[in-house]
C-alpha cells in the first residue's frame, strides 16, 4: 500500500512539474506574442509615416507645378503674345545674331533698344510684383554657341556676352541693381548645349543665343524627389 502511496505521489509530482513546465511555455508564447504585436504596431506606425511623408512630397511636388504655371501664366498676361516664351519653363531666348555680330560680344546699338523692350520687362516681372518675386530662387542669362572653334574659345565667348547682357540691365535700371545684385548671375556654356533640327543636324544659328531661365525655390530637390518617385 505504500508503495502505491508513494508510486502515486511520484506520478502526481510528474504531473505537476509537467503542467507547470506548460504553464511556462505558453507564458514564453504569450511573451513572445506580445512581443511580435509591439514589432507589428511599430512597423505599422513606421509605413504610416512613410505614406504621410509620401503624400506630403506629391503635395510639394504639385504645388511647385503649380507655381511655375503661375509664373508663367504672368509672364504671358505682363509681356503678351509679342514676346515669345517657353509655355512650360517660362525661358526667353534671344538669338546671339541680333545681340552680338559674329565672333564678338559687345552688344549691337539696335540690341540695346531690343533689350530694353523685351529682356527688362521679362527681369521686372519677375522681381518687382511681390507675389511672384517670392516664389524665385535666381534668374540666369546663359551664352551659348555653336559648335564651330575650340570649346574654350567659345565658352570665354559665351561668358562675355552673358556678362555683357547682365551689364546692360545694371546700367538701363540702377534703381534695381540690389535686386540684381541678389538674383541675377551670369553663364557660359559654350557648346555644351546645342540646338538639332529635326534631321539630327545642329542647327548653328538657332545654337548662337542667349536664354535666360528662372528657378522656383526648392526645384532642384522637389526634382530629384520626383525622379525618385518614378522608380
Amino acid at each position: 500500500m505504500q508503495q502505491k502511496i508513494a508510486s502515486l505521489e511520484n506520478s502526481l509530482s510528474t504531473m505537476e512539474n509537467n503542467v507547470s513546465g506548460m504553464q511556462n511555455v505558453l507564458m514564453l508564447k504569450d511573451e513572445e506574442i506580445a512581443a511580435l504585436g509591439k514589432k507589428l504596431l511599430q512597423q505599422s506606425i513606421a509605413h504610416q509615416q512613410l505614406v504621410d511623408e509620401l503624400n506630403i512630397t506629391k503635395m510639394r511636388i504639385k504645388n511647385l507645378t503649380g507655381i511655375r504655371i503661375k509664373v508663367v501664366s504672368k509672364l504671358k498676361e505682363t509681356l503678351g503674345d509679342s514676346i515669345q516664351i517657353d509655355p512650360k519653363s517660362g525661358a526667353m531666348r534671344f538669338a546671339s545674331n541680333i545681340l552680338f555680330n559674329q565672333g564678338e560680344y559687345t552688344l549691337k546699338p539696335g540690341a540695346r533698344r531690343e533689350l530694353q523692350r523685351i529682356l527688362q520687362k521679362y527681369i521686372q516681372t519677375l522681381l518687382l510684383d511681390p507675389e511672384i518675386r517670392e516664389y524665385i530662387e535666381g534668374i540666369t542669362i546663359e551664352g551659348h554657341t555653336d559648335s564651330v572653334g575650340g570649346y574654350l574659345y567659345n565658352l570665354a565667348l559665351s561668358q562675355k556676352r552673358a556678362l555683357e547682357v547682365m551689364k546692360f540691365l545694371y546700367k538701363s535700371d540702377p534703381e534695381n541693381s540690389d535686386l540684381y545684385a541678389k538674383y541675377l548671375s551670369a553663364s557660359g556654356r559654350s557648346y555644351s548645349d546645342l540646338i538639332y533640327d529635326d534631321f539630327g543636324i545642329e542647327d548653328k544659328e538657332a545654337s548662337r543665343r542667349i536664354e535666360i531661365k528662372f528657378r522656383i525655390k526648392n526645384e532642384k530637390a522637389i526634382k530629384e524627389l520626383e525622379k525618385f518617385l518614378e522608380h
